[in-house]
């Protein structure tokens, strides 16, 4: 152990395959630096551990979907002493062990797989109580940060720390008055980290990603400007890291097992409407009747509806409501003749007391509490169990309702909301290896899988489209779009509409390549949360450059401003749809690249010109595919805006020219340019030397006649 300690030697491991890969380990007294084709990994040392342990408690406290963690750490224990490094081909050995206790030693493994990347986990070689981990992998000053899952606030993590655990994401978000306000009235206030889809990793601007292969609760801490910091609650870890000269080639997650979106939810728009089938069809008639381009018609409450403090809500029953619906089936068929599809919504979710709940109680199919009976949560103005989607039987039973329910019924996709809710007082009736924390982390996935599996029983794969807010680790696999959440009504960075830009880039960088939004926002609370006709539609136009145009009545449908309040609404709309129709041929190369090769379809301006310094730090707007540059207007009374045009070919060959896609105003990068606003007419811009660039010039030419720049 001595002679390892002092031993000076540097291990060079080769691994043949694609190329040359160089794995390097270096001991100097106290010291190890272990690298990977240049790249630290980590220097252990001393007085800066690689691994610390600790002891400690926590109390995850539930309160409608957020979550309070309080910890106590009892013990801190570092793993500072070195006591053997060895290596063989392509993998490095180390043991560790400590100085404060002798007892305690771990195995530190570092391989090189024929796939191409670096994994790295520990083994607790010797019994003991710890509980808690820290650890600690190199940094450089200057590096940025990005992914995360699906983070609202800030773009670039470095400088903050983000727990991994999936909740609601809050109302306010920003420390400001409507989270306080929120926070004060029912603990609903959000923080800048809270997200109803973290992931354990990350993309780095050092032409690295990281993940995490765990779903244990974590905080990735990257305030620091030497190290980065993992916080785990195990004593054990297991996570892969990617190296490539190409930012593009880092995205995790980059083959899905789901078929791509079909035609019809990419072209045109899907209307929300609900209170009942005439109501449903009165609006959608005014809507064709003023020219919008409809794909769907997005119905909440199928199912019915109960009324709450917080507001309109759906009765968690899921099958077809016939008293408050009467005729959707032949209303579906006559719509499907239309090429109109209808959609519905679901989440994990029984309410206590209907039809589903009690066949589930029956059949045990319920999460349960701690003596074995059905657990039940207050939602908000009523007592709902959950699906113990654990259990494959008990999920396999959930996908069969969906189908006999649902998808037999003629639907075309669904909201499958929620999954954040579960407990630490919950438990699995099935066979589970997984802590309650742990399943927590998971059940968004296994939602998603059980959304997946219905489409399978059916064989409606690629023709019915679930739309989902949560997830986690393993989520993008079979989820086939994402939608933003519950934004706020409003114009603020931390929770209104700017905050879906944010989110949608994030998500792309962590593996989830295709997701929306609710126009114009969802949560409202009046007089303070009101949806404006400004913000609707500069919400819409903007939704217009995303994969999946839908609006959202809010949770208080009348406070809100909406597509029919008024005639120039519903005209400026249905303008926006026929655009968004326009573009469908665009959008489908990018959604098809999305499933074949998990490029984001909303991409920040890095992954296409990562030799353009200028492109790192742009974070409002995005790269619509390689070919559309989109920077939304997100404030209000705004007639004229600054974009950041990106220097560089993106393929780097040579500088790219840009065209104002309204003015027709030509640029070449990097550049910034101030453009004209007026309302529906976001700021777009297009390569002229795209093979698209022929239909842009056509979309400018057929909606772009209004275009007047504000006095």
């Amino acid at each position: 152990m001595a002679n390892a300690r002092v031993m000076r030697a540097f291990l060079v491991l080769l691994l043949t395959t694609l190329t040359k890969a160089e794995l390097t380990q270096l001991v100097i007294g106290d010291e190890i630096i272990v690298s990977y084709n240049g790249h630290e990994i980590f220097h252990h040392t001393r007085e800066n551990p690689v691994i610390t342990f600790g002891v400690g408690t926590a109390n995850y406290t539930e309160d409608h979907g957020m979550f309070d963690v309080q910890e106590e750490i009892l013990e801190v224990v570092p793993i500072d002493r070195i006591v053997t490094a060895s290596n063989r081909t392509g993998s490095v050995r180390i043991t560790l062990g400590s100085y404060v206790d002798p007892e305690v030693e771990i195995r530190l493994t570092a391989d090189i797989y024929e796939f191409g990347y670096l994994g790295m986990f520990n083994n607790l070689m010797t019994h003991s109580p710890y509980n808690r981990m820290w650890l600690r992998l190199s940094a450089d000053e200057d590096e940025k940060v990005f992914g995360g899952g699906e983070q609202y606030t800030y773009f670039n993590l470095r400088g903050r720390h983000f727990p991994i655990w999936t909740s609601e994401q809050g109302i306010g978000r920003d420390g400001g008055i409507i989270a306080n306000i929120t926070d004060i009235e029912g603990g609903a206030g959000g923080e800048y980290y809270t997200t109803y889809w973290p992931e354990p990793s990350f993309v780095s601007s050092k032409r690295y990603s990281l993940i995490f292969d765990d779903y244990d609760y974590m905080v990735m801490n990257f305030s620091q400007p030497n190290y980065h910091e993992f916080y785990i609650h195990s004593h054990s870890f297991l996570l892969r890291m990617y190296f490539n000269d190409t930012m593009m080639n880092l995205i995790p997650s980059k083959v899905h097992y789901s078929p791509t979106l079909p035609d019809w939810i990419i072209t045109g728009t899907i209307l929300s409407l609900q209170r009942g089938t005439q109501e449903v069809l009165d609006y959608y008639e005014l809507a064709k009747g003023a020219g919008v381009n409809v794909s769907a018609l997005w119905i909440q409450d199928w199912s019915g509806t109960t009324e709450t403090l917080f507001g309109h809500r759906v009765y968690w029953n899921w099958q077809w409501n016939q008293t408050y619906y009467p005729g959707l089936d032949e209303m579906i068929t006559t719509l499907g003749q239309e090429g109109v599809g209808v959609m519905a919504y679901i989440n994990p979710h029984l309410i206590e007391g209907s039809e589903l709940y009690e066949e589930a109680d029956s059949l045990g199919y319920l999460m349960v509490d701690s003596e074995g009976q059905s657990f039940t949560q207050d939602f908000g103005g009523f007592m709902a169990g959950t699906v113990d989607l654990v259990s494959d039987e008990a999920s396999s039973w959930y996908a069969k309702k969906i189908q006999e329910n649902m998808i037999n019924l003629g639907l075309s996709g669904w909201m499958a909301d929620f999954g954040e809710y579960t407990r630490t007082d919950m438990f699995s009736q099935g066979f589970t290896e997984n802590t309650p924390a742990q399943i927590h982390n998971r059940f968004p996935s296994l939602w998603a899988s059980c959304n997946t599996k219905a489409l399978r029983l059916s064989g409606k794969e690629g023709q019915i489209v679930p739309f989902m807010r949560s997830g986690g680790r393993g989520s993008a696999l079979s989820t086939y779009l994402a939608w933003a959440g519950d934004q706020n009504v409003d114009w603020s960075l931390g929770d209104g509409v700017a905050s879906t830009i944010v989110a949608a880039l994030s998500l792309g960088l962590s593996g989830m390549c295709v997701t929306h939004f609710d126009i114009g926002g969802y949560t409202t609370q009046p007089p303070v949360l009101q949806r404006s006709k400004e913000l609707f539609l500069r919400s819409a136009e903007y939704a217009v450059f995303t994969p999946v145009m839908r609006t959202h009545e809010g949770n208080k449908p009348k406070a809100n401003h909406q597509f029919y309040s008024d005639e120039d609404t519903l005209t400026q709309f249905a303008r926006l749809t026929q655009m968004h129709a326009r573009l469908a041929p665009y959008t489908r190369t990018l959604v098809d690249a999305c499933f074949d090769e998990g490029i984001p379809a909303q991409a920040p301006l890095f992954l296409y010109f990562e030799d353009d310094p200028g492109s790192w730090d742009v974070e409002y707007q995005y790269m619509f595919g390689p070919d559309l540059l989109v920077a939304p207007v997100i404030h209000k009374g705004q007639d004229s805006q600054r974009v950041y045009i990106p220097g560089g070919g993106g393929d780097g060959g040579g500088g790219a020219s840009w065209q104002h896609l309204w003015a027709g105003l030509i640029v070449s990068g990097p550049a910034e340019v101030e453009v004209a606003t007026p309302l529906g007419f976001p700021p777009v811009f297009f390569r002229r030397d795209s093979e698209w660039a022929p239909l842009f010039e056509e979309v400018a030419a057929e909606f772009g006649g209004g275009f007047v720049p504000a006095v």
